[in-house]
């Protein structure tokens, strides 16, 4: 019987969407599916949990991180993002790299004094808890300077939803003791037409940008994901009835 649900579970991609609802994406890619309703909710992560992505920003992710923390040149990043991951993501994850290089012609982040840090978690319930964490953390002036950096080439999110991504990262990660007084940034780099053409340009946020929500928002907004995530349970586990049933059938 036990080797039955494990064959099952291999071959109906919905049972394996079921699973993935219970491991949330980290807080950026978590806040796109707390919309207005539970039912708005429900549906976007029926779309999440369905989907497969053709690439991810880990290349340009781990480029950017060696680039603050080790000094690595613009060549250099480049490769990092040309010998890994998906063809289909090398041209998204080298814009990426390039919008961040020349951010930071500007910005100068110190290469010298980058620190170890644990992984963070909001957590929303018993055993469901969002990733929370900096690419890197680097000492400025005496304080600790944590960096958010996120690759996509759009920002679709709301101002509800801009306050609830920086209350996460407040509440799992900028309320501990070290990072009580700290600076923090948060990068995203989407395209902006100028002069005809698209190029990325850095939207930055600060500490204190955008209002914190209170512990009432944030529990109305935990309720609206719980909400939304049974929908969506339900939704899959209705098609996963009708592909074992279909399947049964052949």
């Amino acid at each position: 019987m036990v080797q039955q649900l494990q064959e099952e579970l291999m071959q109906n991609p919905f049972l394996k969407a079921l699973k993935k609802l219970d491991r949330p994406p980290s807080a950026g890619n978590w806040v796109r599916h707390v919309l207005e309703t539970p039912e708005h909710s429900g549906r976007a992560m029926v779309s999440w949990a369905l989907g497969i992505p053709p690439f991810t920003y880990q290349t340009g992710q781990t480029a950017i991180k060696d680039r603050i923390e080790l000094g690595i040149d613009r060549p250099t990043a480049h490769n990092v993002c040309l010998r890994k991951g998906a063809p289909a993501g090398r041209d998204a994850n080298l814009s990426f790299v390039d919008a961040f290089f020349d951010y930071d012609e500007l910005r100068r982040f110190s290469a010298a004094n980058a620190i170890g840090f644990d992984r963070g978690q909001f957590r929303v319930a018993r055993d469901i808890t969002v990733p929370v964490t900096p690419l890197s953390i680097i000492r400025e002036k005496g304080r600790f300077v944590p960096i958010f950096v996120c690759g996509w080439t759009t920002l679709p999110l709301n101002r509800f939803q801009r306050r609830l991504l920086v209350t996460l990262y407040d509440d799992a990660f900028l309320s501990l003791t070290d990072f009580s007084d700290s600076p923090a940034e948060m990068l995203f780099f989407p395209y902006t037409t100028i002069e005809g053409r698209k190029v990325r340009q850095p939207e930055v946020w600060r500490r204190g940008d955008y209002q914190l929500l209170s512990t009432t928002e944030l529990d109305e907004a935990v309720e609206n994901f719980l909400l939304g995530r049974e929908i969506a349970r339900r939704i899959i586990g209705q098609r996963a009835a009708l592909w074992s049933r279909f399947r049964s059938q052949m």
